[in-house]
């Protein structure tokens, strides 16, 4: 299902850059009038910079109530995201692999990312290939194991000192 079309990122990309220069376009509009106006060049300069100060704080305002930044980093996970899936398909029995063992495949793509310099998705799908089924199984129960144990804990860090010695109302 695919989403309504102002609602996709690189639209949502495009519409805001458009949106800067049509502001400072009209910021600039003040700074024209203002070059030729007959007035004092006290009034004409207060006049310039209000334009240009408008049209400034207006980009800057869109940009951080947009999440500009933000909304470009999505839109390059979604193009390495696709990018990965047409490589994934083109070999069946990565995709096997993948269905067998989820989560060490999983980390197996994650650590390739990081790689100095990256591995592209063909020397990474090859080199899963090439691994033996027993080591993956090894890893997947590595993986599922470590996963459990992690879900054992209800707090996300482990409790300090002071967290133990105030459940009863005493301090340090």
């Amino acid at each position: 299902m695919k989403k309504p079309f102002f609602k996709r990122t690189p639209v949502k990309i495009a519409l805001l850059t458009l949106s800067f220069p049509v502001t400072m376009g009209l910021g600039y509009i003040l700074v024209y009038i203002a070059l030729n106006m007959y007035q004092t060049m006290f009034i004409r300069v207060v006049i310039g910079a209000a334009g240009v100060l408008w049209g400034v704080i207006t980009v800057v305002w869109i940009w951080l109530a947009s999440d500009y930044t933000k909304l470009w980093k999505s839109w390059l996970n979604e193009l390495k995201g696709s990018r990965m899936q047409r490589a994934r398909k083109r070999y069946p029995e990565y995709m096997a692999l993948r269905e067998k063992y989820p989560l060490a495949i999983a980390r197996h793509e994650r650590h390739c990312m990081h790689h100095k310099p990256p591995m592209s998705y063909k020397e990474m799908i090859e080199e899963a290939i090439s691994v033996d089924e027993k080591e993956w199984a090894e890893r997947e129960a590595f993986r599922r194991a470590n996963r459990e144990e992690r879900k054992q804990y209800k707090v996300k860090r482990p409790p300090t000192l002071r967290e133990e010695a105030t459940h009863q109302g005493e301090k340090l």
